[in-house]
């Protein structure tokens, strides 16, 4: 029930006496007023920002320098000030939006002064200041705007350094570490965790590929993210970190599958020994965490943490190893009678079915065969299991 409905009955039952007055504001508790996310306004200031940049950039060669800073001080305090009146005085959403956008016309201020006194930069500071801006206004204000703000800019950033100098400015990193992943563990928001969990992700493959790292470094920042998943999440809560370390390590097993042929088998080398060390002890770290668990079936997936590409065949390897991970949560799923891991290990047996299809039959088959016995498989198998989970269902609800 909706609460402005539920307004509305709960007076016809105080005047019935069915409820008391006290008994009608406790259930009201239960139904919060809904905070509406200022999406139109949040577009608003991008459109503003974006139309100022594209304003000055048109008339940019006209203004002398001075006229040039004037512009850039002059708007940009502007719309602090306003922002910041209209924030205290009349709406927080209105003024958030004016700060935003000033922080928009501050990032471009960077850009334009450096190019105004041919400053050129090696390296992604730049986004830096900008960040950091971002960051010290959620600090101060404690609007999340800001903090995705701040997260958009860090990992806009970090993808630059990689495309344009090759390379992963550690800062920027830093800064996503102790400062985002500091206001996660502060404020326990699922919401700043799942875009700080994307922004980590992005991150790691631009410190894996752009440093020159082998691709399997990049288990080692899934399972630091999986491990500090406890961290941050209360009882009861959605674990979006372990679940964002989960999903990821699928793909990379499911790519292993294949792109990790026979030839990628390699030597022990020290980079690898180095791994090896640190991947123990993260996975004991994980196995204690799971065994300590009041659900004893987590463990199932620290199958995805396992290093199959020191195996010879590990693209077939990487093919067992997910489905003995989605077998595994199909029977406990149905062990259990818990129907969110009958769905898990239903799309990860489709998903596994999928690439093995593809695997096997890809190079010998012909196309239109190929696909037209593929469609077959995946109806037979999406009907099989659909059966079985509506019985499950039905069972659930008869009980």
């Amino acid at each position: 029930m909706k609460r402005n409905q539920l307004l509305k009955e709960s007076e016809w039952w105080v005047e019935e006496a069915i409820i008391t007055e006290a008994q009608r504001e406790k259930l009201l508790e239960h139904y919060p007023e809904k905070q509406y996310k200022p999406v139109l306004l949040t577009f608003a200031a991008l459109f503003i920002g974006l139309g100022f940049l594209t304003f000055t950039a048109s008339n940019w060669s006209y203004l002398a320098d001075w006229g040039r800073m004037a512009v850039l001080l002059l708007s940009m305090s502007a719309f602090y000030v306003a922002g910041e009146r209209v924030y205290k005085k009349k709406s927080a959403r209105v003024g958030s939006s004016l700060i935003l956008t000033a922080l928009l016309i501050f990032g471009a201020a960077i850009f334009l002064v450096g190019q105004m006194y041919h400053y050129t930069a090696f390296s992604a500071s730049p986004f830096l200041l900008w960040s950091m801006a971002a960051t010290g206004l959620y600090v101060v204000m404690r609007e999340g705007l800001f903090y995705y703000a701040a997260a958009v800019i860090i990992t806009v950033g970090q993808i630059y350094s990689g495309l344009v100098f090759q390379d992963f400015y550690l800062w920027l990193g830093l800064l996503l570490l102790g400062g985002l992943g500091w206001v996660v563990y502060e404020t326990r928001s699922l919401a700043f965790a799942g875009v700080f969990a994307v922004s980590y992700y992005i991150q790691a493959l631009v410190l894996v590929f752009s440093g020159g790292y082998p691709y399997y470094w990049l288990i080692i920042g899934s399972m630091a993210l999986y491990i500090a998943d406890d961290l941050i999440t209360q009882k009861g809560q959605t674990r979006i970190w372990k679940t964002s370390a989960v999903v990821f390590m699928f793909a990379v097993f499911f790519l292993q599958i294949f792109f990790l042929g026979d030839g990628y088998a390699e030597t022990l080398t020290e980079s690898s020994l180095y791994f090896f060390l640190i991947w123990a002890v993260l996975f004991v770290l994980a196995v204690v965490r799971s065994a300590l668990s009041t659900t004893n079936y987590y463990w199932i997936d620290l199958l995805l943490f396992i290093p199959v590409f020191r195996f010879p065949s590990g693209d077939l390897f990487s093919l067992i190893v997910l489905f003995i991970y989605a077998v595994l949560w199909l029977v406990s799923g149905y062990q259990q009678e818990v129907r969110r891991w009958v769905n898990k290990g239903t799309a990860a047996f489709l998903l596994t079915t999928l690439a093995a299809y593809f695997q096997l039959a890809w190079d010998f088959m012909d196309r239109s065969v190929f696909f037209f016995v593929g469609g077959l498989l995946l109806f037979v198998l999406s009907y099989g299991l659909e059966k079985k989970r509506r019985s499950f269902r039905r069972k659930g609800e008869e009980q």
